[in-house]
């Protein structure tokens, strides 16, 4: 029998009501923004940068793209298949997940990913070695932020980026114990009962399997290094046309903490969200507030343009009848 239809509050949630609540709550940080920022000073800003330097940011986040299809590459192999997709196969799965990333949780495109190579590996590995991928990029993240630290301190005393880098502490241990801890726990059984004890990670640890070769581990993580790197790069690509003292390094410090801060986007694309935070934490190195927006808002653009090259895919995809995306 079909489920009964949903009453009171959920029927309004699920209704118009609840469409036109969501709407209002992703414009909720939008509307705050323009109260505060000069919507016309942010076009100006954003015109400032130039059509060069936007296409020279584009394509370094396009690079970083192919370099992480390479690394699901590379993962895919340390965890035992044999034959993998090419790489601008991957590239083009990559793109399709970015497009469906767009929804808020920015994990939508995670799950479509796997599903796109149930011919290469089954769906509990290709999960694994998703969720793997994300752990390893975010150890990469952590790396870029370290080298950052290690030049000397570029931010203001400010109590939230003090919280924001011990967040990035706690990202970078717990993205090593998740890649190194099967490995142990495959030496030290004894370890299993310690591991299972710790909250929440200690159940998702015990979850992964060990790699079958260690070195294709560690070359994930370098190649992880360079994806954020590259994304890195091109921000400051677009910030330094619009705030000259701002240099590739200080970049590498405060954009870490504003990726680790959006990892999960609670508004479709993290728009609002994502000004928010940008606005905040390069305010801490002396950049404008529209400036910093600007910044947001270009980088949002060039997620958008991938989106749509990964929405070009699909529509290709069926236009040729790929009925096995995963070739």
């Amino acid at each position: 029998m079909p489920p009964p239809p949903p009453t009171g509050l959920r029927a309004a949630w699920q209704g118009w009501p609840g469409r036109i609540a969501r709407l209002a709550l992703a414009l909720l940080p939008l509307v705050w923004l323009a109260k505060k920022v000069d919507v016309a000073d942010v076009a100006a800003r954003a015109h400032d940068v130039g059509a060069r330097g936007l296409a020279t940011s584009f394509a370094t986040l396009l690079l970083s793209v192919v370099v992480a299809s390479v690394r699901w590459r590379t993962l895919m192999r340390a965890y035992g298949a044999t034959e993998t997709p090419p790489v601008p196969t991957l590239l083009r799965h990559n793109l399709v997940g970015m497009y469906f990333n767009m929804l808020p949780s920015g994990v939508a495109g995670d799950a479509v990913r796997a599903h796109r190579l149930r011919g290469t590996l089954d769906m509990v590995t290709s999960l694994t070695v998703i969720f793997l991928e994300r752990v390893s990029g975010l150890l990469g993240l952590c790396i870029v932020a370290a080298i950052a630290v290690a030049t000397g301190d570029t931010l203001r005393d400010d109590m939230v980026a003090k919280v924001l880098e011990l967040g990035l502490l706690g990202a970078l241990g717990f993205s090593v114990v998740v890649l190194a801890t099967p490995w142990a726990l495959t030496r030290w059984p004894s370890l299993r009962a310690l591991v299972a004890k710790v909250p929440v990670a200690g159940a998702i640890v015990l979850r992964v399997p060990p790699a079958r070769s260690w070195l294709g581990l560690l070359l994930c993580v370098a190649q992880s290094v360079v994806v954020q790197g590259l994304v890195v790069l091109s921000v400051a690509m677009l910030v330094q046309p619009l705030a000259p003292a701002v240099t590739l390094l200080v970049c590498a410090r405060v954009v870490p903490a504003i990726i680790l801060t959006t990892y999960i986007p609670l508004t479709p694309g993290g728009l609002g969200q994502r000004e928010l935070v940008f606005r905040y934490m390069f305010g801490l190195v002396g950049v404008a507030a529209d400036a910093a927006v600007a910044t947001s808002l270009l980088v949002f653009a060039m997620m958008m343009g991938l989106a749509a090259l990964g929405g070009a895919c699909l529509l290709a995809e069926r236009a040729l009848k790929l009925d096995a995306p995963e070739r």
